[in-house]
């Protein structure tokens, strides 16, 4: 099966991670690249990782809070690349601590979570529209399709933002395609922090791949591993009480 045809792709949260590894996989010649991240030094080396693919990049340190900066960087590009694939990586795993509350963690992983991926996709998405053409794929996460005890504010920020592709999906249905993509564990910098074994922990390429497969696909939601995936859905048919039982004993992000 050959890739998908975008000439025209747009990753936020690209300096590590997934987000590096699926810039790289589709970096190649004939290929625009918009691509932004947090960290100067890594997006660098990853834009000039892609130049040397072929491909030609726009490299951009942008917070995906901020809404004016994301929407002025967003149309600039489309105006001058009509976008084919957004791609709505940025994220965040945050731990509750001595020296972060609840609420402050809350407050920031939906700031950058959910708010990040709103301020990523609404200044293209009725612009796909009346092009009648493109794709958007939001990164949810394997804990979005059950609250987990032990990374409350994370698996709630990807309950809601894999509920919104779901539904934009079928609102958008014939115009834009619109796909959420709910890894398990990958190798990044934030699945680093974790001090707990993580079942079928897969490297970024490897989870590059599945996704740029299941995008080429148009799969709604694009869930790996398996094994996880089956868990965690198999979860949600439990008895309420069960489930609970069962995830009380599951780590502490």
């Amino acid at each position: 099966m050959t890739e998908q045809k975008a000439g025209s792709i747009l990753i936020t949260g690209a300096s590590s991670g997934i987000g590096e590894a699926l810039a790289l996989h589709y970096a190649k010649p004939g290929v625009f690249l918009a691509l932004s991240g947090r960290d100067q030094e890594r997006l660098d080396a990853i834009a000039q990782s892609c130049r040397g693919r072929g491909a030609d990049v726009d490299a951009q340190i942008i917070d995906v809070v901020d809404e004016q900066a994301m929407r002025q960087w967003i149309e600039q590009v489309d105006d001058a690349h009509p976008l084919d694939l957004l791609i709505a990586n940025a994220g965040i795993g945050l731990a509750t601590s001595k020296d972060r509350s609840l609420h402050e963690t809350t407050k920031k992983t939906f700031a950058i979570n959910v708010t990040g991926v709103f301020n990523s996709i609404h200044p293209v998405l009725e612009r796909m529209k009346k092009r009648q053409s493109g794709q958007i794929a939001i990164m949810a996460s394997v804990a979005g399709f059950r609250g987990m005890p032990g990374a409350a504010s994370y698996s709630a920020s990807k309950v809601a933002v894999k509920a919104y592709g779901e539904a934009l999906r079928g609102a958008y249905w014939g115009r834009v395609k619109v796909n959420v993509i709910c890894p398990g564990f990958v190798e990044s910098r934030m699945t680093a922090q974790n001090r707990f074994p993580m079942p079928f922990l897969m490297t970024a390429d490897k989870a590059a791949r599945i996704i740029a497969k299941g995008l080429r696909k148009n799969k709604g939601v694009i869930a790996f591993p398996f094994p996880t995936a089956f868990a965690m859905r198999f979860l949600t048919l439990l008895p309420q009480a069960l489930s609970d039982a069962i995830l009380r004993r599951s780590p502490q992000k």
